[in-house]
């Protein structure tokens, strides 16, 4: 164990260093020589908060996100569509909590066409599913079954929709966060 992490930190350390090559031509005998120097390349971006355990707030994202930010979910799931469990992403519990719930409600929206599970080529889905144009608006919260029927709009049966461990997230709109539809 104490090996692994000695030979990651002088991995890590070598991994920053790179080495050009350049030829030179010398017209009086003809010969190429190729000499190697180490340059110094410059370190990527620091996260503003580098001592934080969990990266959403290493990074100060939390409750910035949503489940239309498809390029940071997918950092915390398989490509079958499964979440990676805490060991591997290093998020804390309320985070990879929050993180499920988006890749879920992701999944539903249909963002994520690219991680869903392998099936069998002579696959038959018993009902297709409904092609709407469907952002969370016609899905209730714990469930995979569209609410069709709601009622008119002066008697409508008010459905939960979204979920309410995302309410603190930051809106950049001008709209209030109806969760309710």
């Amino acid at each position: 164990m104490a090996a692994r992490s000695v030979f990651r930190s002088l991995w890590t350390s070598f991994a920053g260093l790179k080495l050009e090559s350049r030829g030179t031509n010398l017209s009086s005998l003809r010969t190429i020589s190729i000499e190697g120097q180490i340059l110094e390349v410059p370190v990527g971006a620091q996260p503003p908060n580098p001592t934080a355990k969990c990266p959403i707030y290493r990074w100060n994202l939390q409750n910035k996100y949503n489940y239309t930010d498809v390029l940071l979910l997918s950092q915390f799931i398989r490509s079958d569509g499964g979440m990676l469990p805490r060991r591997v992403t290093g998020l804390c519990p309320e985070e990879h909590r929050k993180i499920a719930i988006c890749v879920q409600m992701a999944h539903r929206a249909g963002l994520l066409p690219d991680h869903k599970p392998k099936l069998p080529e002579d696959h038959v889905p018993k009902r297709p599913k409904p092609k709407l144009n469907r952002y969370l608006t016609r899905w209730s919260i714990d469930s995979v079954k569209p609410i069709y029927k709601t009622g008119l709009k002066w008697c409508k049966k008010r459905m939960p929709v979204g979920h309410p461990i995302l309410k603190n997230n930051v809106r950049y709109g001008v709209k209030p966060l109806y969760i309710k539809h």
